[in-house]
């Protein structure tokens, strides 16, 4: 088969000053309905095989990620790469059904820190993020690695991010979360409580008489949308017996309240902002989308995390219920 060349042109528009530009260059010979998804901060968005020329903003400033992951059409990940990229212009190279080829050039800095930090050992990657704390890459790597860290090394830590950034007020809520009061199955849910879209205040130990399901989601998670139609599914089937409770753990109220908002318009039950992701660590939830299920009662039934396309969650949960 003839090779297909798949342009995109992408334009990130930070301020009326700077802009980011990615010129992708990936050819592909491959058959079905595979994709290539872009991920960049809480946008994605998909390439299917054709030529593509749009425009996205995102609003803050410096250095931001870029990643790739190539589809199969059953949904799975195939290939996934991250890439750090900032005011300029890139270009993408490489075939797009082979990671090992994907390219940005030029390459930023940030590029060859992550992979030191990635492939270093447990001492050494602790200094490493130490030493970049001051900006997303460090703050990044210290949550993905924060089980590595002691309580006293995260609060030094504390002191080198900015206190208005997302990652302190996420790192602070870990360290107020005493290990006992954290989420386990057949022990009462631990309570929280979470501003809705509605307006009003979620308290989850209000919710008694039916069965609950924390659906833990983000912004810029495409398989949480991928979701959204079986949750619907069973919420039109099930909610004289089950109430969904969608948990979006987004840094900024606008990023929940208005992005992705098309496809957010599926959601007719409880919506929630996990703002500082205290509902998260309350059940350690590290992988979204999550779902945890309550009985009646108040009690953790069931946690999993993890969905793909043709997942019945209805069957699922009906034999949670049991």
């Amino acid at each position: 088969m003839k090779p297909i060349l798949f342009l995109l042109l992408v334009l990130f528009s930070f301020d009326s000053f700077s802009q980011t530009t990615v010129i992708s260059e990936l050819e592909a010979d491959f058959t079905g309905n595979r994709f290539l998804r872009i991920i960049h901060g809480d946008r994605f968005f998909d390439v299917l095989g054709e030529n593509y020329t749009f425009s996205h903003n995102e609003g803050s400033k410096g250095p931001k990620k870029l990643s790739l992951e190539f589809i199969k059409n059953s949904g799975k990940v195939q290939e996934r790469k991250d890439f750090w990229i900032e005011d300029g212009e890139y270009r993408l190279t490489g075939k797009v059904n082979d990671e090992s080829t994907w390219e940005v050039y030029p390459n930023h800095p940030y590029n060859q820190i992550d992979q030191e930090i990635e492939s270093a050992d447990l001492e050494t990657r602790k200094k490493l993020i130490f030493q970049q704390l001051e900006n997303e890459l460090g703050q990044e790597k210290l949550i993905k690695f924060i089980a590595d860290f002691t309580d006293e090394e995260l609060r030094n830590a504390l002191n080198l991010i900015p206190s208005d950034s997302w990652y302190h007020g996420e790192i602070g809520t870990y360290l107020t979360l005493n290990e006992s009061t954290r989420a386990k199955i057949g022990e009462p849910a631990p309570d929280f409580s979470l501003e809705s879209k509605s307006g009003e205040m979620f308290q989850l130990s209000e919710q008694k008489g039916k069965y609950t399901l924390l659906e833990f989601s983000y912004t810029g998670c495409p398989y949480c949308f991928l979701a959204i139609p079986e949750l619907r599914k069973l919420h039109d089937e099930m909610g004289d017996k089950i109430q969904i409770v969608s948990l979006w753990k987004d840094p900024k109220k606008t990023t929940w309240l208005n992005n992705q908002a098309d496809k957010k318009s599926q959601i007719v039950w409880t919506d929630v902002w996990d703002p500082n992701g205290l509902a998260s660590a309350l059940f350690e939830i590290d992988l979204w989308p999550s779902y945890v299920l309550i009985d009646p009662n108040g009690t953790v039934k069931s946690i999993w995390s993890g969905y793909k396309k043709g997942d019945n969650l209805s069957r699922k949960i009906r034999r949670a219920m049991e």
